[in-house]
């Protein structure tokens, strides 16, 4: 579990992908990260300096420090083959075109020893019997943090650790921050990568030359990268577009991009792509968010709680035909009580099998996981939000679902959803409910509305009713896991 929340986040932002390079060695079994400290540097035997620099010729001097010589070899192997990775993260994050060198053993210049940084520690677990478990430090300078929009000065009193914490996490829980910045990708991702991506999304049919031919438009100084990782054929078709399309606006080019950054940012299947690396890390951070709803859960009541409240409720036959057998099964492993008295709701055709799962081993992420899903299912059976089901969606817009509401389901939905859902109501009320989301959505949703964009796309009542189900089931995920508040 992620308890240490923000120095997940850092370690994801610079080291991402480490932890299971540490794990393939054999040596190693797991990293935990200590809470985030404040206060002056200390060097130990061995150190790397990740130096992120700016245009406007500003450094962000990171130092790595430990005393240990095989991890030192591991971090320094990995940097070298990972540093633009590292400032592709930082720069899509805080959408500043950063550059970003490696020094080893070489503190960086002009940093007074005594300035306050921020750091944490990686304790690393060891497989090996008798051997040391070793662990290395991250320091972080503070001007680090103005990248995520952070006001920072040389804080030295905890309450001011916590304060820069805070707006850190809260950065991160606006979905819209981790949006991969398409200028940024076009700069700084290498041609067969951008070659891989380009081709995934046409097969995928997500992706067009219309999409392609806004986005020449929009960034001329990259067309000849676009123009050298695709086939002749596509490059017909490309300007075909141009031929046939006379008159290309600012806003045309405006909904172009964020289209294409929503793609990036919601398809699933491209964040398992190696050659996106920016879609793993979205998902790694994803996850690491999605922890912090699974503590707040049982920070509330523990799982024996639950699962007392559900048995009350006369609910729990209904959830637990929703779960699968893993899902059950590991939820319960380290409860014998607790399944032991799912003997009362299920056949023992299904006991019996649930029981052949027990013998085989479960993380503890994977069985808190597991709880989590049957106290959501739960939580989405009781919720007041079932009764929105029945009502006018007009009616639901004016009286229940506010505008940030809708943005975080912007999010989660994508603006071709919401546009849908939106078909047949009145243009203030829609123009209320986007008012939030970035300019290039209210452009595309808008122009949707309007039969200007996507006016040969024909939305039938069917259509129109399946997008307003979708936008109220990301409503009520989103009230339940407590990203948003909806009062009924």
């Amino acid at each position: 579990m992620f308890y240490n929340t923000a120095s997940h986040l850092i370690f994801y932002i610079l080291l991402y992908g480490l932890d299971n390079i540490l794990s393939r060695t054999g040596v190693y079994k797991g990293i935990s990260l200590s809470p985030w400290q404040a206060g002056i540097k200390f060097q130990k035997k061995y150190h790397l300096v990740i130096t992120l620099k700016r245009l406007t010729q500003k450094r962000y001097p990171i130092i790595i420090t430990t005393d240990n010589e095989d991890i030192f070899k591991v971090i320094k192997e990995y940097i070298q083959q990972n540093i633009s990775g590292i400032a592709l993260r930082i720069s899509v994050l805080s959408k500043i075109r950063l550059q970003a060198t490696l020094a080893v053993d070489n503190l960086p210049e002009n940093t007074p020893s005594d300035s306050i940084h921020i750091f944490f520690s990686a304790y690393i677990r060891c497989n090996t019997p008798h051997r040391d478990d070793g662990y290395f430090t991250i320091y972080i300078p503070l001007e680090f943090f103005t990248l995520f929009r952070i006001k920072v000065s040389n804080y030295t009193t905890y309450n001011s650790l916590n304060d820069i914490e805070t707006q850190f996490l809260q950065f991160f829980n606006d979905p819209y921050n981790l949006f991969p910045s398409l200028p940024i990708i076009l700069e700084t991702m290498e041609d067969y990568e951008f070659q891989k991506l380009i081709y995934f999304l046409l097969n995928e049919k997500i992706l067009t030359p219309y999409h392609l031919y806004l986005i020449t438009r929009a960034f001329p100084q990259h067309s000849l990268k676009i123009k050298y990782n695709i086939s002749s054929n596509l490059i017909t078709d490309i300007l075909h577009v141009g031929n046939t399309i006379h008159h290309i606006t600012a806003r045309d080019i405006m909904e172009g991009i964020y289209a294409f950054e929503e793609i990036l940012y919601l398809n699933l299947k491209l964040r398992t792509r190696p050659y996106f690396e920016f879609g793993n890390f979205i998902d790694q951070v994803t996850n690491v968010l999605h922890h912090l709803s699974i503590v707040s859960t049982f920070q509330k009541k523990t799982f024996e709680t639950w699962f007392s409240e559900i048995e009350k409720s006369g609910l729990l036959y209904t959830i637990l035909s929703h779960c699968d057998d893993v899902t059950i099964a590991t939820a319960f492993i380290d409860n014998a009580k607790l399944f032991n008295q799912l003997s009362r709701y299920l056949s023992s055709r299904r006991i019996n099998s649930l029981a052949s799962y027990l013998n085989k081993t479960y993380t503890y992420d994977h069985t808190i996981l597991s709880q989590y899903t049957i106290v959501q299912l739960y939580l989405e059976n009781i919720s007041h939000i079932n009764k929105l089901y029945t009502m006018p969606f007009n009616l639901l817009l004016k009286k229940y679902i506010d505008s940030q509401m809708m943005y975080y389901i912007l999010f989660d939905r994508g603006w071709f959803t919401i546009a849908t859902a939106l078909k047949q109501t009145p243009k203030k009320l829609v123009c209320d409910c986007i008012q939030k989301f970035p300019q290039g959505a209210q452009y595309c949703i808008l122009d949707v509305h309007d039969g200007v964009l996507n006016p040969n796309i024909v939305h039938d009542e069917m259509q129109i009713k399946k997008a307003r189900q979708l936008v109220l089931q990301s409503l009520l995920r989103l009230h339940c896991n407590g990203t948003i508040h909806c009062e009924v």
